[in-house]
């Protein structure tokens, strides 16, 4: 059963403090939560975190069921604004991602004990903990005997070629239908269809930075703190890739996107020893023909 607790409103800084604490004290006094473990970005002594940084926890129970079931514990912590529920692949854990009163946002992993008991039995963090964790309760000691963390972000994998041609044909693919929706002045789904292409774009930029950077160079995900990572004179090239919502721009900021994740392409060809799909000598300049004429019949 979730208990109520009064809400504590923050007094500092830091943005989720009375959020961790009310939190703290529900876990307290339910019986069902066993440990407490922060992780992410505020756990980590790397200087990411901001006064906007979000919190990650698990909740560690002795059955997650009632709170996957009944949600009225988060709104037990804090006043909510909304919730995403996450159902995970069977094996994993669900999630609920809350965003509470006045902005604060925590990201909740619901487990069982089973997810720090593999880690202390094998002596081996997962790449989670690895970054960085902080136990903010643990009743039982369930994780007492987990190794100390080193703070290092894991290792991102190099491309496969096979991986490298299936992203550069889907970035092709893509962009070979946006002659026929800029014409139509489709404009909706040339910001889907280029929304797609831009996936494929951060792709090569994280496997560019790899390769030149060194593999264990953290490129975050979904192109978080990019401007750390990404090299600078990249950094400005993307200032363009992005376009208004008329047909003017958008050609002007596709072919923007088309030129960068071009010479990335030859750039990671090269490094990695890939062959560069034709599709991309044909498709460019079918798109780069027809968009001409588009800008040219839209502009004038």
């Amino acid at each position: 059963m979730s208990h109520a607790v009064p809400f504590i409103p923050s007094s500092n800084d830091d943005r989720h403090a009375d959020i961790v604490a009310n939190l703290l004290l529900w876990a307290e006094r339910t019986e069902n939560i066993r440990a407490v473990i922060q992780t992410g970005s505020a756990s980590r002594a790397s200087g990411a975190v901001d006064r906007f940084s979000d919190r990650d926890i698990e909740l560690i129970c002795r059955d997650p069921t009632p709170l996957l079931e009944d949600d009225s514990w988060i709104h037990a912590i804090a006043p909510v604004w909304v919730v995403l529920y996450l159902e995970n692949d069977p094996g994993n854990f669900e999630q609920r991602l809350v965003f509470f009163v006045g902005g604060r946002k925590v990201d909740f992993t619901v487990a069982d004990q089973t997810r720090l008991d593999a880690m202390r039995e094998n002596g081996h963090l997962d790449s989670l903990y690895e970054r960085g964790y902080r136990v903010l309760l643990d009743k039982d000691g369930l994780a007492a005997g987990l190794p100390v963390s080193t703070g290092r972000s894991p290792s991102r994998p190099l491309p496969t070629e096979a991986e490298f041609t299936a992203t550069v044909a889907e970035f092709w693919f893509e962009a070979a239908h946006m002659p026929t929706y800029l014409t139509r002045e489709d404009l909706w789904v040339v910001k889907l269809r280029d929304g797609a292409m831009k996936e494929m774009l951060l792709r090569l930029l994280e496997w560019h930075t790899l390769y030149t950077q060194g593999p264990d160079t953290d490129v975050w995900h979904i192109g978080t703190k990019m401007k750390r990572w990404v090299d600078p004179g990249i950094w400005i090239e993307l200032q363009d890739v992005f376009g208004h919502f008329d047909t003017t721009d958008s050609v002007r900021a596709l072919t923007a996107t088309m030129r960068l994740f071009k010479r990335l392409t030859h750039d990671v060809a090269v490094y990695a020893g890939f062959t560069v799909p034709e599709a991309e000598r044909h498709i460019e300049a079918y798109v780069l023909g027809l968009t001409d004429a588009v800008c040219v019949a839209d502009c004038t």
